[in-house]
């Protein structure tokens, strides 16, 4: 029988055809019609068809495991056998065999104990002369096409899951896929289950002989609610929280369910020192750029992930970006959603979504950010509930809501992002308020002056997310204004009190002179002194360093062999830096 084909294969005469369609059947309903195929005595075939991801693979082994406990599983011998990659009969034959395990170990995958065993079971099963055909040979080597035959030959009374029909090798015909299970059932008395993605390419056979051969047809479609339920149990961190959201995107695919799952529980404990809202955003934000992420490409109707990150206020109507009518379906499904704009924190998740994992400090670093805002959130007059004055109702209060976001804003500046600076300038703008929004650009420059980098749009503009000209042109005059002006000593001692530093601190540095270093050196007293020698010298040991930070070592070295070569004491205190002076 090694490489036998099968002709079209005929209908059993003693069994009626019994297929399910039509309606979407739930969940349970498809468990119990799986519990009665698995306690019947009578050999059948039973069909699973459904749309990829949708977890009919995950499903059937959980209710075969269930189905075992509660001994509804009428043969002793079970074997799962996927098709992806299989070329030929022979090859699916033995690897039906090789995949057999009894159903008290159900829940574990076939292992060369199980595989140790079916081979023992199969040589039990020879006669003594048949026997003698192998005697003499290793179990390797006697594992010719004859025996891969005799090991199907001895497959009886066996159920069988055979999935991926759609990826079986391209020599390996569906037809014969079906002969051969119409023979497992005929002949060899077995239970099998076919599962199979509905509306795949390649099946035209299965649907011109599935009649003849398939017993029972389930169709699985379960909603969103019911995958939730699959993919998530009561151990999921927030799961029904997490259920709710995946719920209301109508999230099917138990792969991005199982995704989103791993992404919330890696992120979840990180967030726990904070306030519950950081736990709320990493949930609603993970469901929502996951899902855009894992399946934007393969729906239209699904906003892509740099759609999301890259709006800012326009979400709330503000500003006069123009939008395709695609753009604007995005946006009415983002805000069914319940997503109305894109922080720092956001983007940090976002990318978390695309790396597959969290950076801790920069998680935490973060959070405490945002965190800080949510505190001062909650004080009385705070910025966000002078904008509740906007979101909340269709009121004719634009005075109200123009004295409110004012005055807030005043208070709360030290709180409030660029990218609320730029949504408050528009709105009053869009409300011919010029002279309030140019007044806010300038309080918010005056009240943060002092953050230099929180005005390098190069860094921190990369999504496009601050527009207003006036914001963009201002921010650039104060940052170059800064980086011109500060000097070496002032970044040192930044340096020194918050053991960091940014790029626009390299900038200074690196624009410092060789004779402003020396006299830097020569003029500082005290402890300080030590540390802006040894934070110069570290710049131009590091690994990847930059063209700035490799002359910040560079200059700063020169400096201190000027400063060797004026005394021998001198050069003894510039030596214990590391610094070569033999040509000083």
């Amino acid at each position: 029988m090694a490489g036998a084909t099968y002709a079209t294969p005929q209908l059993p005469q003693r069994f009626a055809l019994f297929i399910i369609e039509g309606t979407t059947m739930s969940v349970e309903i498809i468990k119990d019609q799986i519990f009665q195929f698995l306690s019947s005595e009578q050999p059948e075939v039973m069909a699973i068809k459904g749309e990829w991801g949708v977890g009919k693979t995950f499903s059937w082994k959980k209710f075969l495991k269930e189905a075992c406990i509660e001994n509804k599983l009428h043969l002793e011998r079970y074997s799962y056998v996927s098709l992806f990659g299989i070329n030929s009969l022979d090859a699916f034959k033995y690897t039906i065999f090789e995949n057999v395990i009894n159903k008290d170990i159900i829940g574990t995958e076939a292992n060369l104990e199980t595989f140790k065993s079916n081979i023992t079971r199969l040589i039990d099963s020879f006669t003594r002369q048949s026997f003698q055909l192998f005697k003499g040979t290793s179990i390797i080597k006697s594992l010719s096409p004859a025996i891969e035959t005799i090991a199907f030959l001895s497959l009886q009374k066996t159920l069988i899951c055979i999935d991926d029909l759609e990826r079986k090798g391209k020599s390996l015909e569906v037809k014969d896929v079906l002969g051969l299970i119409s023979l497992l059932k005929e002949q060899k008395e077995c239970k099998v289950v076919l599962l199979l993605n509905d509306g795949e390419e390649g099946l035209d056979d299965y649907e011109k002989y599935r009649e003849k051969v398939i017993d029972i047809e389930l169709e699985f479609k379960p909603n969103p609610k019911e995958c939730t339920e699959i993919a998530y149990s009561e151990q999921t961190p927030n799961y029904l929280k997490l259920r709710e959201l995946t719920t209301s995107l109508g999230i099917r695919n138990i792969r991005i369910l199982k995704k989103i799952e791993r992404l919330t529980t890696l992120a979840l404990p990180l967030a726990a020192e904070f306030e519950p809202e950081i736990s709320d955003q990493v949930l609603h934000s993970l469901v929502l750029y996951a899902w855009s992420y894992f399946c934007s490409n393969s729906n239209e109707k699904i906003p892509p992930l740099e759609f999301i990150i890259g709006k800012g206020y326009t979400l709330l109507g503000i500003g006069n970006e123009d939008i395709s009518n695609q753009q604007k379906k995005w946006q009415t499904t983002l805000q069914a959603y319940n997503y109305q704009l894109t922080d720092e924190f956001d983007i940090l998740l976002s990318e978390a979504v695309k790396t597959g994992y969290f950076d801790e400090k920069e998680f935490k670093e973060k959070a405490a950010e945002k965190n800080h805002k949510i505190l001062a959130s909650k004080s009385e007059g705070s910025f966000s509930n002078a904008w509740k004055l906007y979101h909340d109702t269709f009121n004719n209060n634009q005075d109200e809501v123009v004295t409110c976001l004012y005055e807030s804003f005043k208070k709360n500046c030290k709180y409030i992002t660029p990218t609320n600076l730029d949504g408050t300038v528009s709105l009053f703008r869009e409300l011919d308020e010029e002279a309030k929004a140019s007044e806010l650009i300038e309080i918010y420059i005056e009240k943060r002056k002092y953050e230099i980098e929180l005005f390098n749009m190069q860094e921190n503009n990369f999504f496009g997310q601050i527009r207003d000209q006036e914001v963009i042109e201002k921010f650039n005059d104060k940052y170059n204004q800064s980086v011109t002006t500060e000097t070496a000593k002032t970044v040192l001692e930044r340096i020194a009190d918050r053991s960091g530093w940014n790029s626009s601190d390299e900038v200074v540095l690196a624009s410092t002179s060789v004779d402003d270093y020396y006299n830097l050196f020569k003029t500082e007293v005290g402890k300080r002194l030590s540390s802006f020698v040894t934070t110069c010298l570290k710049f131009g040991q590091f690994g990847n360093a930059n063209d700035h930070q490799k002359e910040i070592a560079n200059r700063a070295t020169e400096a201190l062999r000027k400063i060797a070569a004026e005394s021998e004491i001198n050069r003894i205190r510039v030596k214990k830096f590391g610094v070569n002076i033999e040509d000083a």
